[in-house]
C-alpha cells in the first residue's frame, strides 16, 4: 500500500524508539520497523497525520518512507481512514475504533510522587541490606516514599519465584520494614526461564515454554545469557505464572511486579505455540497478564493502547544526545499517540547500567536537567541516589524536582483519570493541542493536557531558553505573565525548571 504524504502533512506512528525522528514529512527517507531497531518500547500498527488521516493495520506492519511516499511492507488488514481535520481528531477517531480506554488505571501513587528503583543503584547486588539502605536514605534525605522496584537479582533463578535466601534471608521482614516506611513494593519479573533451573523440567513437561519450529525447546539469546520463555497464548501458563506471583503477594506482601523482557526479539513467528501468531504479538500476550496487576509496569508492549499498563521508555544512556535525554520528550509523546497515556520516561539519569560502570564520571548537571524534565512529566523514576552521586547544591536541586512533582501529582491524577475516560494522551504534542498553528516540529516543549505548557532545559551549559507560546495568556512558573501568540526567550538558571500554565 502507497500513501502519498501532503504538502505541510506530518505524520507520527508505529515506534516509540523512532520518536525522535517524529514528525514524518514528504521529504523523509526513513524505515518505522514495528519489531524496532534494536530498542524494545512500545509499538502500535497506526500512523496518524496532522491532517487528519489514519493508517491501522489489523496485523503488524512496517513502513519505508522515500520521495514523498509512505509504503507499507503489506496490505493485509490495513485500513487507511480520512477526513478528520487534524492530529487530534484523527487520533481520537483511531483510538474509538481500534483501541478504546478499558477505563481502568494504574494504582494513583505512580503519578502523585516518584517511583524508585534499585537497578542502578544496586545493579543484581539486590541484598535486604543493600534495598533497605536505599529505601531509608530516600525518606532519611527528605525525598516522598512512592512505588520501590527491587529489580533483577531478588530471586533464586529465572523461573523459580522465590526469594534468593542468602541475599534476602528474612524476605517478610524487608516487606514489613519497606511497607513501615511508606513504599508499595514491586518485583522484577519476567516471562524466562533458566533452562538449567530446578523447575525447567517441570515447567517444560508441563507444555508452558515456547518450542522452535523444529518442536525443540526454544532457548533465546538475551542480555544475560541463553534461556528458555514461556509461552503465554497458552492459558495454563498463564495460570501457573498468575500463581506464582500471587503467593508472592499472599506470602511476603509483594504490591506488584515489573514486566521486563518480552520483547520480540524473545519470539519467532514459527514458533510452535498454543495459539500460532507472530512474534510481534506475542509481546501483546505478555501484556495482558501484567495488567491484572495494577502496581505493573512494561518496557516492551505491543498493540496494547488503552489498556491500564504503566509503560516505561527503554534504558537510556547517560548522555544529552545519544539516546539519552534528548528522547524523553518525543519519545514519551508518541508513548501517548499510541494509546500508552500512563508512561514513564525512564530513570533520571538514565537507565542503562553500563553508563554507570567503569569509573564514568557521573555528569551532574545532565541529572539535574533530567529531574526537572522528568518532573514536569506524568511520571518520574528515580534509581542512582542524588545524594550520593551527587554534590550536595546539586542533590537539593533534584529534590526541588521531585518537591514540583509532587505538587503537580493531583493534576497528573486528573489527567490520567481524564485519560481513562476519553483516552487522551497526559502528555501531548503541540500539534496535538493547537493544531495548523505551525508547531508539528516542535520537540523540546510539550503539554500538560491542555493548559501547561513545559519548556525544559535539554542541553549543556544552557541559562537561557526561546519557547513557543500559542495565543492566549501564560503563567510562567517565576510568576511572570506573557501574552501568547509569540516566541519569548527566558532566562534558565540551573536552579530553573520552566513551565507556563495558560490563565486566559
Amino acid at each position: 500500500m502507497e500513501i502519498r504524504i501532503n504538502n505541510n502533512e506530518y505524520w507520527w506512528g508505529i515506534s516509540v524508539p523512532d520518536g525522535c525522528e517524529m514528525p514524518i514529512t514528504a521529504a523523509s527517507e526513513t524505515e518505522l520497523r514495528i519489531t524496532g531497531k534494536g530498542e524494545g518500547d512500545q509499538f502500535a500498527p497506526l500512523l496518524l497525520s496532522s491532517d487528519g488521516r489514519y493508517i491501522y493495520g489489523k496485523k503488524p506492519f512496517s513502513v519505508r518512507v522515500s520521495d514523498g511516499v509512505i509504503t507499507t511492507d503489506t496490505d493485509d488488514r490495513i485500513e487507511i481512514h480520512d477526513g478528520f481535520g487534524d492530529l487530534r481528531s484523527a487520533y481520537l477517531a483511531a483510538m474509538g475504533k481500534h483501541f478504546p480506554f478499558t477505563g481502568g488505571l494504574p494504582d494513583e501513587l505512580f503519578f502523585r510522587v516518584p517511583q524508585y528503583n534499585t537497578w542502578i543503584e544496586l545493579g543484581t547486588d539486590q541484598t535486604a541490606e543493600n534495598i533497605l539502605r536505599y529505601a531509608h536514605g530516600i525518606v532519611d534525605h527528605g525525598l516522598p516514599a512512592g512505588v520501590l522496584m527491587i529489580d533483577g537479582g531478588w530471586q533464586e533463578d529465572y523461573g523459580i519465584f522465590e526469594f534468593h535466601r542468602r541475599k534476602i534471608p528474612d524476605p517478610k521482614a524487608m516487606m514489613d520494614e519497606l511497607h513501615s516506611l511508606g513504599f508499595k513494593v514491586m518485583l522484577w519479573v519476567s516471562p524466562i526461564v533458566a533452562s538449567a533451573g530446578t523447575q525447567y523440567k517441570m515447567i517444560r513437561d508441563k507444555g508452558f515454554l515456547c518450542r522452535d519450529r523444529d518442536g525443540n525447546i526454544a532457548i533465546r539469546k538475551w542480555w544475560s545469557g541463553y534461556s528458555a520463555v514461556l509461552d503465554f497464548t497458552n492459558p495454563k501458563a498463564v495460570e501457573w505464572y498468575h500463581s506464582q506471583l500471587k503467593y508472592l503477594m499472599d506470602t511476603y506482601g509483594v504490591d506488584g511486579f515489573k514486566f521486563d523482557a518480552g520483547d520480540t526479539s524473545f519470539y519467532r513467528g514459527d514458533d510452535k505455540i498454543a495459539v500460532p501468531t507472530s512474534a510481534r504479538e506475542q509481546t501483546r500476550y505478555f501484556n495482558i497478564v501484567g495488567e491484572a496487576y495494577r502496581l505493573n509496569e512494561f518496557r516492551a508492549a505491543y498493540d496494547f493502547g488503552g489498556h491500564a499498563i504503566v509503560a516505561r521508555l527503554h534504558d537510556k544512556h547517560h548522555t544529552w544526545n545519544d539516546r539519552g535525554l534528548n528522547t524523553l520528550i518525543p519519545n514519551t509523546i508518541m508513548q501517548g499517540l499510541l494509546g500508552y497515556a500512563y508512561c514513564c520516561p525512564d530513570m533520571v539519569g538514565g537507565g542503562e547500567i553500563n553508563c554507570f560502570n567503569g569509573g564514568k564520571p557521573l555528569d551532574e548537571e545532565l541529572f539535574v536537567r533530567w529531574a526537572q524534565a522528568n518532573a514536569l512529566m506524568g511520571m518520574m523514576q528515580m534509581s542512582a541516589a542524588p545524594w550520593r552521586v551527587l554534590k550536595p547544591e546539586n542533590a537539593a536541586l533534584v529534590l526541588d524536582a521531585i518537591k514540583l512533582h509532587a505538587k503537580l501529582g493531583e493534576h497528573f491524577v486528573e489527567l490520567a483519570h481524564n485519560a481513562a475516560k476519553t483516552g487522551e494522551p497526559i502528555t501531548r504534542h503541540m500539534e496535538y493541542v493547537f493544531p495548523h498553528q505551525g508547531y508539528a516540529k516542535i520537540n523540546d516543549q510539550f503539554m500538560l493536557g491542555n493548559d501547561i505548557l513545559a519548556a525544559p532545559v535539554l542541553q549543556p551549559g544552557v541559562r537561557e531558553r526561546s519557547v513557543v507560546l500559542p495565543e492566549g495568556r501564560w503563567e510562567a512558573d517565576d510568576g511572570t505573565v506573557y501574552d501568547g501568540g509569540q516566541t519569548i526567550t527566558i532566562e534558565t538558571p540551573l536552579e530553573r525548571t520552566p513551565y507556563f500554565k495558560k490563565v486566559k
